[in-house]
């Protein structure tokens, strides 16, 4: 399996499997994207457009951020950011693993390779 192909696996995984369904303002924005349609990505969140990805910064990446609870993520932990103004991604839902956390932001520092 590609590189790419393990980061959409980890985010349906997130949800509940390829088949579950998304809520939210951003609905399941990974599915059914190639890799070049994935790293160019805008999510909608209350109002605004955020860049999904800084291709080869994983840790300024929203998508990093919103799996770890960074601002502007994180709400309603009990350790929330000051200025968070979304909640923790997946919403109510278990966390992505450190490991998982890592893989994605490793792919994301490396330039998002397809393979």
């Amino acid at each position: 399996m590609g590189r790419y192909a393990n980061v959409i696996q980890i985010l349906d995984d997130l949800v509940g499997g390829p088949g579950a369904a998304v809520g939210g303002p951003h609905k399941d924005f990974w599915r059914g994207k190639t890799r070049d349609d994935f790293v160019v990505l805008s999510i909608p969140a209350f109002g605004q457009s955020l860049p999904l990805l800084e291709v080869g910064d994983g840790a300024a990446s929203n998508l990093v951020k919103a799996l770890k609870g960074e601002t502007p993520f994180g709400r309603g932990l009990p350790s929330s950011p000051p200025s968070a103004r979304y909640r923790r991604m997946p919403s109510g839902l278990d966390p992505a693993s450190d490991n998982n956390i890592a893989f994605i932001q490793e792919w994301i520092d490396d330039g998002c390779p397809d393979q």
